[in-house]
């Protein structure tokens, strides 16, 4: 009977279906071409979190409203505070868990059946984060007329949720939010534990200074004492979880670092052996095929035979008798051929951030493993093996090479990979080279 009264006399009902509207609008925007892959796609719940915490800190606030206009709190206590909070917002709450369901059943009808579940932390993350905005918008609606406190902490919280990722300096502020990128259809990595827990972090510092200052607020003392009191408690607790948060993502350049599955990959044929993620497991006999081709050729080219072709993340620790593929669905037959031949180039670091010294293509080099491959030209300027190839220009370059003998050309890339990996220059591997040399 409670259940179905504060269901009749709550504001949340009414306002309930446009919130989930919109998760389900940017949901299947995002969700439209991303694999089925859990893990991965999870994190739309994050990216959708601006659309329903501020609506559950709003309605929060409007509901902390209706409490002080009834007087509930100058009652008989026959129920704590707590208690009494906790029968308001519980329907608030349900709202937040609405839109994370909302957002699960449209990525599970855009991208169909996944192998694994939804990713636990993301689902942690965001459940704890409902509860904080929650919490918030029913302190604000406790110091201010709902009239005001509602819309205030609706913009607010809103814009405190999206902006951070238009701030590039500094770059760690986008971490603190819980706004998670929306996924791209990588399904070599997982989602990084930091990047979850960092929200979860600086959000217990509100939810402590709220509670706190709520405490505070009982004191039998002065008004001014009160206040005082409550604000430097809220900053103290604000201070210490906002540097325990920053601290972990303060070197983060942007997006978290890559973090590799760990799951074992489905693997076939040998030597090489092929794995790829489950998701990717169709691919394998057209994989395998091509393999059989390719690798011989770039064998005799005078390059090590590989053990195992792997379709994992950069992130992955691999060793130099793997070669690590770059697919995406739906690809043709070039675009298989044009990776695996690719693979062969061995991972090239990125250099510091402020260092020019590296001048080079690495485009270069896997058009190079392209033609001996037995890629023709045309092959090589396909979209995808463009690509690879990062320049079209480059088959100039290429060109000039496979004029010279095998142990040249094999001395010429060696050479130049070396160089490129060391972030020093390789100026042989310029298209601008070519255009001057006689």
């Amino acid at each position: 009977m409670r259940i179905g009264t504060a269901l009749r006399t709550t504001s949340v009902v009414w306002i309930a279906p446009l919130v989930l509207a919109w998760v389900w609008l940017v949901t299947s925007h995002e969700a439209a071409n991303e694999p089925a892959y859990w893990a991965g796609n999870t994190a739309l719940v994050g990216h959708t979190l601006p659309f329903y915490a501020p609506a559950c800190a709003a309605f929060a606030a409007w509901e902390a409203g209706r409490m002080r206009r009834a007087g509930v709190h100058r009652l008989a206590p026959v129920r704590g505070r707590y208690a009494i909070a906790i029968g308001t917002l519980w329907p608030v709450v349900l709202l937040g868990v609405a839109g994370v369901a909302v957002c699960l059943l449209t990525v599970r009808m855009e991208t169909g059946a996944a192998h694994d579940w939804p990713h636990l932390g993301v689902l942690a993350m965001a459940g704890y984060l409902i509860t904080v905005h929650t919490v918030l918008g029913y302190g604000l609606g406790m110091l201010l007329p709902r009239i005001l406190a509602t819309p205030l902490i609706l913009v607010v919280d809103y814009l405190c949720l999206v902006m951070p990722v238009t701030v590039v300096d500094p770059m760690w502020l986008r971490e603190l939010t819980g706004w998670l990128a929306a996924p791209y259809g990588d399904v070599t990595i997982t989602m990084h534990p930091v990047a979850l827990a960092v929200p979860m972090v600086l959000a217990t510092g509100f939810l402590a200074a709220v509670l706190v200052s709520a405490e505070i607020a009982r004191w039998r003392r002065t008004r001014l004492v009160r206040v005082g009191a409550a604000a430097a408690a809220s900053l103290i607790c604000l201070s210490v979880f906002t540097v325990s948060a920053v601290y972990p993502v303060r070197d983060w350049d942007g997006d978290p670092p890559l973090r590799a599955r760990t799951d074992p990959p489905v693997c076939a044929g040998d030597s090489p052996r092929i794995c790829v993620p489950k998701e990717a497991a169709g691919s394998l006999d057209q994989l395998d095929a091509s393999a059989r081709e390719i690798v011989p050729r770039l064998v005799d080219a005078g390059l090590e035979p590989p053990e195992e072709l792997a379709f994992v993340s950069e992130a992955a620790d691999t060793d130099a008798r793997t070669w690590r593929l770059f697919l995406h669905r739906d690809m043709s037959d070039v675009d298989v051929r044009a990776s695996i031949a690719a693979s062969a180039l061995p991972m090239i670091p990125p250099c510091p951030t402020k260092s020019d010294a590296r001048t080079g293509h690495a485009g270069t080099l896997a058009a190079w493993l392209m033609v001996k491959a037995g890629m023709s030209a045309e092959e090589i300027g396909s979209q995808y093996s463009q690509k690879l190839a990062a320049d079209p220009r480059v088959m100039s370059v290429v060109n000039r090479e496979t004029k010279l003998s095998p142990d040249k050309q094999l001395s010429w890339y060696t050479r130049n990979v070396t160089l490129l990996q060391q972030c020093k220059p390789a100026p042989e591997t310029m298209p601008a080279a070519s255009g001057t040399e006689g």
